[in-house]
């Protein structure tokens, strides 16, 4: 074929996470991980020991940090595994495979040509009720043979640099000369998304002054958390600054050889 019959030609780009990111991930992590396995035996020391006031309130932090670690893991393995280069006869993807906007622990890899393209579309998402919505932009491809691959969700307010799936989604549609389809609005349901069904607001089209709304709702709402948080964080450090003990110190952990407490 003669170079003036010959397609365009287009420049291959790479998206995936940055070495800072993947660093920083992996720091996190390994830093975290022997507090982490601490945890267990620290419980069962407390037990042993008939604190059980402490107990309570260990087993509560050992739930929110059994949270942010499974968090950190996701996206330690998200920094990693996940990439897209587009070439230029097809597109190449290492993606999670998991439903919903968290990327699980599932990946796939996936090489399509552009040829066997059939749509590229994106759609905004909407998830939540009125007083805490959650938006994001989502992408997916359709391919001639039927199967649909989705690429993945950006929250509106904050677009990750490393993968901006709108972006990619659009600069696909041009490689397969396809235009771009927007599926516009809709509402959602995370609770059906996580478990495939259908969502039964799936068919719910919402317009641009309810999204304007929605934000609003969204940004008070945060803004009355951090402000929450702050002014309980501010009451604990006035509270431990206050008392006769170290800050951060309970009286139940001080105690003397014999296991008797030390009083304030």
């Amino acid at each position: 074929m003669s170079d003036a019959t010959a397609g365009p030609q287009h420049e291959r780009i790479d998206y995936g996470a940055s070495g800072g990111r993947k660093t920083l991930f992996c720091f996190l992590f390994l830093i975290l991980l022997p507090f982490f396995i601490s945890l267990p035996a620290m419980l069962f020391m407390r037990l042993k020991n008939g604190l059980w006031q402490d107990t309570i309130g260990l087993a509560i932090i050992a739930t929110g940090f059994t949270i942010i670690m499974f968090l950190i893991v996701i996206e330690l393995m998200f920094s990693l595994r996940a990439k897209v280069h587009l070439g230029e006869d097809s597109v190449k993807m290492t993606l999670p495979s998991g439903r919903g906007p968290t990327p699980m622990l599932r990946y796939r890899r996936y090489d399509i040509a552009y040829d066997d393209i059939h749509s590229v579309e994106t759609r905004r998402e909407i998830y939540g009720g009125a007083m805490v919505p959650v938006l994001l932009q989502g992408a997916r491809v359709h391919t001639k043979d039927g199967k649909a691959i989705p690429l993945g969700y950006v929250s509106e307010k904050c677009i990750d640099p490393c993968f901006p799936y709108p972006e990619i989604a659009r600069k696909i549609a041009e490689r397969a000369r396809l235009p771009m389809i927007d599926r516009g609005h809709v509402r959602r349901s995370l609770r059906h998304k996580m478990l495939g069904l259908k969502s039964p607001n799936a068919d719910l089209v919402v317009d641009e002054p309810q999204i304007a709304a929605l934000n609003r709702s969204h940004g008070n709402m945060v803004l009355a958390l951090v402000s929450v948080v702050l002014v309980l964080m501010a009451i604990g450090i006035v509270d431990d600054l206050s008392s006769g003990t170290p800050v951060g110190a309970t009286a139940s952990l001080v105690t003397t050889g014999s296991g008797g407490k030390v009083p304030r």
